[in-house]
């Protein structure tokens, strides 16, 4: 058996539990989108068909489909590993937003009335202060849900790209990895910001509960791993060593730099969720 192959078994057989507890996440957390779990299924499932497809066009060389799914599946694992992270820190900025508010009243930090009273009986200039936060931290979970979209269309321009690259036409076969390298470089804003959302909502975290604050750091702590997903793919898609290529590349390099990586933030995500009480 070859490296890929074995990688692929060890994939599915890894993925598939985990798949299952992230899926009892979501029933435990709801099925509201960014919740940020119900990614974390996806990306699962995404991991999934795609080892089973990398087997097949391993043993069906000349088979262009499993080939293109193969490509497809590989360059589009990390739209759903952004989203589930936004997802999460906007469960954070959500509660902390309500905790900074009035008790039963979430969106009452845009309420001017709450802005003369202040918190805990304060006035003046302590309630402006406060009602500031309260509008900076809900300003800040609209953008969260707004930078999913460009996410999604990274997304769907990998899935073109992935498409188009093994296609038996050389004209478009040519315009495939143009349309990767348009949802690479979203994913590569898409994950300044995340980082830069991070660094703003560190003032903010002490509001939170303490298990929101335990699934911020551990978003923190995804960071570097998703830098290095990230960078793997910056390098397949624009670099022109072949070791770095989304398919037919070296797999121990793959291995090292994305699907470790990868499975470390499901491990972190799926292991958090466990401990958090329902939003």
């Amino acid at each position: 058996m070859k490296a890929p192959e074995g990688i692929a078994i060890a994939e599915i057989c890894v993925y598939i539990p985990v798949f299952f507890l992230t899926v009892a996440i979501v029933f435990r957390h709801g099925f509201k989108r960014q919740s940020g779990w119900i990614y974390l299924a996806i990306f699962c499932l995404i991991r999934i068909i795609g080892a089973i497809f990398k087997i097949r066009s391993a043993i069906h060389p000349f088979n262009i489909t499993d080939l293109e799914w193969a490509s497809i599946l590989s360059s589009v694992g990390l739209s759903p590993l952004l989203l589930a992270s936004l997802g999460l820190l906007k469960r954070i900025t959500d509660l902390v937003t309500q905790t900074i508010a009035p008790q039963g009243d979430p969106e009452a930090g845009a309420n001017t009335q709450w802005a003369g009273r202040g918190k805990r009986g304060a006035g003046g200039l302590v309630g402006k202060i406060v009602a500031r936060r309260v509008n900076a931290t809900s300003r800040r979970s609209r953008v969260i849900q707004i930078a999913q979209l460009p996410i999604v269309i990274g997304l769907i321009l990998c899935i073109v790209g992935g498409t188009d690259a093994v296609s038996s036409s050389a004209g478009t076969a040519s315009k495939g990895p143009t349309f990767t390298k348009a949802g690479v470089v979203i994913f590569l804003v898409a994950y300044v910001l995340l980082a830069s959302l991070l660094a703003i909502t560190l003032r903010d975290v002490g509001e939170a509960p303490d298990g929101e604050r335990r699934l911020y750091w551990v978003l923190v702590a995804a960071i570097p791993f998703l830098g290095v997903r990230l960078l793997w793919s910056l390098i397949a898609v624009f670099g022109k060593d072949q070791k770095f290529k989304l398919v037919g590349g070296d797999p121990w390099i793959n291995l090292g730099m994305a699907i470790i990586e990868e499975f470390i933030i499901v491990v972190m995500y799926t292991a958090t969720g466990f401990t958090l009480d329902k939003a």
